[in-house]
């Protein structure tokens, strides 16, 4: 839906366009504030705290105007130096769309109540101004995190509402992650243009040290780089969009979403669909895409200060080329000139000894064990019964996770009591599993082994791996 549909007033937006706008700005804020404090917001309270704001800003007010004029008349008489009253500002606001017509209460006053849009788009402009950028990005994939888990909870609540309490949430996350990487990657390139116009090294060491906004959008991106969970977190999310998407409660989203949204049962599942692409897509390439082009701009901005620091330093000066004249001039004076000349630069170069008391200075060196004993290894001749015995102690010692009886013994739990079992009949979950259908086919020769196995060209598909499709049958 277009969002001028949905207003129904094209002069939703006239108050932010007119000489008073951040007054108005403030004022719908400070009325938004006071009907979260207060149940009802009679028209007197609201003109009571519009006076207090406009009197400690310094604003002069005037009398009362009409309140019968229209929206352009009025700001007209903005705009010729009228000067600001509750009453206007309160009238201008209706006119607008951003409070609701006028309506009276229990007690016969007029009462004064913001629209749904006006808050809404009132809330929006407020985050954005107020959005501070500590830990917004890993807060986005933790909260996606945990909605994917508790959604495969056993008797799990979001299933009964899977398209409202997974879907959405789990699409509206992923829309702000991919703001925020974007806004990243624009704050460093403004960190880079911006190192690019000092001159001298002391304000570009006030950047360095002053700037906040540096420090937050580093630590959150190194966090999100550097910590262990996210990507095995992320790798969950994926794994469980491909299960869910292929499980009935797919199903009961396209319908959920076409009884929400009013839509036929093709664009629910259009969209659905989409949901799902895109949150796929994002998290399997365009997640990684984005982490890898910070890192490129980062390292961009770190030699980019690094070269700027080294020329402000110097001066201008290429200290590398006059260092390589300087030497070639020396290279070709005689012996008594070098030795001038080495002495001039001595006097001119001031060394200091740096020297520092650490934990090895002053740590106890510790004996080691049998010191000045015979430690020599002692050669003696076993015997063959002395062989024998330890190389079945070893065997004992480390048993064959794999072994032929271990496996059979897995089979024969799989089998129940059948005379043959397909692998797609089964549902593979784990790794140890995988691991024992591969011995089975390593063993399928042996005699011992109370099985046979036939392979087929097919592949089965599991959550861990793939692996060719066989048939497994009692001997």
């Amino acid at each position: 839906m277009n969002f001028f549909d949905y207003v129904k007033n094209d002069a939703f937006f006239k108050p932010l366009t007119l000489k008073n706008k951040r007054i108005y700005y403030e004022c719908i804020q400070i009325l938004i504030d006071k009907t979260k404090e207060l149940p009802v917001l009679y028209e007197s309270d609201a003109k009571d705290c519009l006076m207090d704001y406009l009197k400690n800003a310094g604003i002069k007010t005037g009398k009362n105007l009409s309140e019968n004029t229209s929206l352009d008349e009025d700001a007209e008489k903005e705009e010729g130096g009228t000067e600001l009253q509750p009453g206007v500002i309160i009238f201008l606001f209706r006119q607008c769309g951003w409070l609701l017509p006028q309506e009276i209460g229990r007690n016969g006053e007029y009462v004064v109540n913001i629209s749904i849009s006006c808050r809404r788009f009132m809330d929006f402009l407020r985050k954005m101004t107020e959005k501070t950028g500590e830990g917004m990005m890993s807060n986005r994939i933790f909260s996606m995190y945990e909605i994917m888990k508790s959604a495969f909870e056993e008797d799990s609540v979001r299933r009964e509402r899977p398209y409202t309490n997974i879907l959405v949430p789990l699409i509206d996350n992923e829309t702000e992650l991919k703001n925020e990487l974007s806004d990243l990657k624009d704050s460093i390139s403004g960190i880079m243009k911006a190192v690019i116009v000092f001159q001298d090294i002391n304000s570009f060491g006030q950047f360095i040290m002053k700037d906040e906004m540096l420090d937050r959008f580093f630590s959150e991106y190194f966090f999100i780089k550097n910590n262990g969970l996210i990507p095995t977190q992320i790798s969950y999310i994926k794994g469980k969009l491909r299960i869910l998407r292929q499980e009935e409660t797919c199903e009961k989203m396209i319908k959920e979403c076409s009884e929400k949204l009013q839509l036929s049962y093709e664009e629910a599942q259009e969209r659905v669909e989409g949901y799902f692409a895109e949150l796929q897509y994002f998290l399997g390439v365009e997640y990684e895409a984005n982490m890898e082009l910070i890192d490129r701009r980062i390292n961009n901005y770190y030699n980019l200060a690094n070269t700027r620091i080294m020329l402000m330093a110097s001066n201008g000066v290429r200290l590398e080329a006059a260092i390589n004249d300087f030497l070639n001039t020396v290279s070709k004076m005689t012996e008594e000139e070098q030795s001038i000349a080495m002495g001039k630069v001595a006097d001119c170069t001031r060394i200091t000894n740096q020297k520092y008391v650490g934990y090895k200075s002053f740590e106890k060196n510790k004996r080691i064990k049998n010191e000045g004993e015979n430690i020599g290894l002692v050669t003696a001749e076993l015997s063959e019964e002395e062989k024998r015995r330890q190389t079945e102690n070893l065997f004992h010692s480390s048993p064959n996770r794999y072994s032929v009886d271990r496996v059979s013994a897995f089979l024969d739990v799989q089998l129940s009591g059948e005379d043959e079992m397909n692998i797609k009949e089964k549902t593979i979950q784990e790794k140890e599993e995988i691991l024992m259908y591969a011995a089975a086919m390593l063993y399928a020769k042996n005699e011992e082994f109370p099985y046979d196995i036939k392979l087929s060209e097919g592949l089965v598909k599991t959550e861990i791996a793939d692996i060719t499709d066989m048939t497994v049958i009692k001997k």
